[in-house]
C-alpha cells in the first residue's frame, strides 16, 4: 500500500515547525490541500491547493486551482495557477490554463499557454473594483460631462481582466 508522507521539522519551537507534504511518484490524490509550507508533487494530483511553495517534479501531474507564494514546475500543471512571487517553469515544465504571477522565469524548452498575466501591487488593490465594474451600469463611471470613464486603460493600452480568482 502506498501512503502520503507529511513531515514537520522537529524543533523545540512550535512557531518554527514546517508543514511539508510530499506526494510520491505513482500516488494519486484528490481533494483540497491547505496550510502547507512546502508541497512537492511527483504523482498525480487533482485538487485545490493553498501552499507556501509548490514544486512539481518531472513525473508530477497537477490539475485544479493553486494559490501559492512560489512555484517551480518541472512536470505538468493544468488549471488556474496564482503565484504571488516567482513562478519558474523549467525545460520539462508544461503549464496550461489561467496563470497569474508576480515574477515569471521560463527556461528554454518550458511551455506555458492560456491566459497569462503579471500581477502588480496596483492590480491586486484594484481587483475588487474591476470585478464590480462588470455589474449593471449605475452611472457612477461617468464624468461630469457625461463621458464614460475607462478605468483599465490608463496604463498605456494594456488590457486588464476583471476576473476574480
Amino acid at each position: 500500500m502506498r501512503t502520503l508522507q507529511s513531515t514537520a521539522s522537529s524543533s523545540s519551537s512550535a512557531s518554527s515547525q514546517a508543514a511539508n507534504l510530499h506526494v510520491g511518484r505513482g500516488l494519486k490524490l484528490e481533494g483540497k490541500i491547505q496550510s502547507c509550507d512546502s508541497l512537492v508533487i511527483e504523482g498525480d494530483v487533482q485538487a485545490t491547493i493553498e501552499s507556501g511553495t509548490l514544486t512539481i517534479s518531472e513525473t508530477g501531474d497537477v490539475r485544479g486551482d493553486a494559490t501559492v507564494d512560489a512555484a517551480e514546475i518541472n512536470g505538468k500543471f493544468d488549471g488556474t495557477l496564482t503565484v504571488k512571487n516567482c513562478l519558474t517553469i523549467n525545460s520539462s515544465g508544461r503549464v496550461t490554463g489561467t496563470v497569474h504571477y508576480g515574477e515569471l522565469k521560463v527556461e528554454q524548452g518550458g511551455q506555458v499557454s492560456g491566459e497569462i498575466r503579471a500581477q502588480d501591487a496596483e492590480e491586486k488593490q484594484d481587483t475588487p473594483r474591476l470585478a464590480s465594474s462588470n455589474a449593471k451600469d449605475d452611472g457612477k463611471n461617468e464624468t461630469k460631462s457625461g463621458e464614460k470613464k475607462n478605468e483599465g486603460s490608463e496604463s498605456g493600452g494594456s488590457t486588464r481582466t476583471a476576473s476574480m480568482i
